[in-house]
């Protein structure tokens, strides 16, 4: 484990220096709280990212959508289509539900593509305001079920998949996983849960501590949760909570936190429910780092680490 990893969830003495810069320009912006749905993404859509990973140019990327549905999806295939079927990763991208985009999620599932050696389908749900919970998350779980219903049709080995997703797409994989218990729909072969949101209550103590100054802030996560919920007593409902779920028989899985993220305490304890549960679960917290770092990875080598680290995790779950 390096200096900068550890298994349970802490901060290392300082940032290291580009997430410090990342999160010193973020403070300097309009924060979004200030800002309509809008705005916040005409904001995001101007400014672009110039530290996203690196593309890659033997994947192949095909843009489609899930059959009989609106739901658009973009599909990347290292090296190329091949004969053969191959597994896959449903990627779900963060931005609190309701910013964010396959676009901006490009270089990010490219890389996971060729790192895995998997298919990667990054799915384009529907946001909030304009959608919400409930309907967000069934679109997600349509999403899912189509693919391991039909995948074959994109070269999908239907009996390796797994679901994945940074934040918002943390909690929206997870979502999927409880609606497929719900439902007695067969789990994916793992959770890759990346910095992932488990508790919309706001409760543990690292929302305070890291509330301001480290790129994600608690008034911009209460903004988030505005927008994407019902209601304020939706923050009750397990799916939407997950740390209030029973989540025994759901789906093994890699979480990763970071150690200045206002979400990193409860990414280990939902780590931790899972592992008490019985579910296998592997957990590490990269000290030094913030929330969203690895679409950062062209400026953070730590997100280029943890890209290759979560691909490992990928194929251990596809060799099965």
């Amino acid at each position: 484990m390096n200096e900068n990893r550890t298994l349970d969830a802490q901060r290392s003495p300082e940032l290291e220096a580009m997430a410090a810069k990342i999160a010193q320009s973020s403070a300097r912006l309009k924060q979004l709280h200030e800002c309509t749905p809008e705005e916040a993404r005409a904001m995001r859509a101007k400014r672009g990212n110039p530290f996203a990973p690196p593309a890659c140019v033997a994947v192949e990327v095909i843009e489609d959508k899930i059959p009989g549905r609106s739901t658009r999806v973009r599909r990347y295939y290292p090296g190329g289509q091949a004969s053969a079927l191959r597994p896959a990763l449903i990627y779900y991208h963060g931005g609190g539900y309701v910013l964010g985009d396959v676009e901006q999620y490009d270089t990010l599932t490219q890389q996971l593509a060729e790192r895995a050696g998997c298919v990667v389908v990054s799915v384009e749900y529907k946001l909030a305001p304009e959608s919400q919970s409930a309907a967000i998350f069934e679109e997600a779980f349509e999403a899912y079920r189509w693919i391991l219903e039909s995948g074959e049709e994109w070269g999908i080995d239907t009996g390796r998949i797994a679901v994945g997703g940074d934040s918002a797409g943390g909690n929206l994989s997870i979502a999927v996983c409880l609606d497929c218990k719900r439902r007695s729909v067969s789990q994916p072969c793992l959770q890759l849960l990346l910095y992932p949101a488990t508790d919309y209550s706001m409760s543990f103590a690292s929302v305070d501590e890291f509330a301001d100054d480290y790129f994600l802030t608690k008034r911009s996560m209460e903004w988030f949760a505005g927008h994407f919920l019902e209601s304020p007593e939706r923050a009750s409902d397990p799916r939407v909570s997950p740390m209030l779920a029973d989540v025994s028989g759901l789906a093994p899985a890699f979480v990763l936190t970071a150690g200045f993220d206002p979400l990193r305490d409860e990414g280990e304890a939902f780590a931790q429910k899972l592992a008490q549960a019985g579910v296998a679960v592997r957990h590490v917290c990269y000290t030094d780092m913030i929330h969203a770092f690895i679409s950062f990875a062209g400026g953070i080598e730590a997100g280029m680490e943890a890209l290759e680290e979560s691909a490992q995790e990928l194929r251990a779950a596809f060799s099965g």
